[in-house]
């Protein structure tokens, strides 16, 4: 067993939890996040749906997110690129 204190447990690794523990983490408190799934991202994870083909099931809420979050977690510096689509998901 680890010694390994924490002041806070997120559960779940999705996009709410990641963000909610990039805040915590970054005013000073000891996170870990618990995820069960293999690979964290939640509702923003991009899989290959069939070879060659990347969908993200629901990248089209990214309009939702707020330009502050953004900002504060300096998405862009990590990654975050968001490309307009010309056509509809479906």
């Amino acid at each position: 067993m680890s010694d390994t204190v924490c002041d806070v447990a997120i559960i779940g690794g999705g996009h709410n939890g990641l963000a909610c523990a990039a805040y915590l983490a970054r005013s000073g408190a000891r996170v870990v996040v618990l995820e069960r799934n293999p690979v964290a991202g939640g509702a923003a994870l991009t899989e290959e749906f069939h070879p060659g083909f990347r969908n993200s099931v629901a990248a089209y809420t990214v309009s939702l997110l707020d330009p502050r979050v953004i900002r504060d977690l300096e998405l862009a510096r990590h990654g975050l690129r968001i490309v307009e689509r010309p056509v509809a998901n479906f």
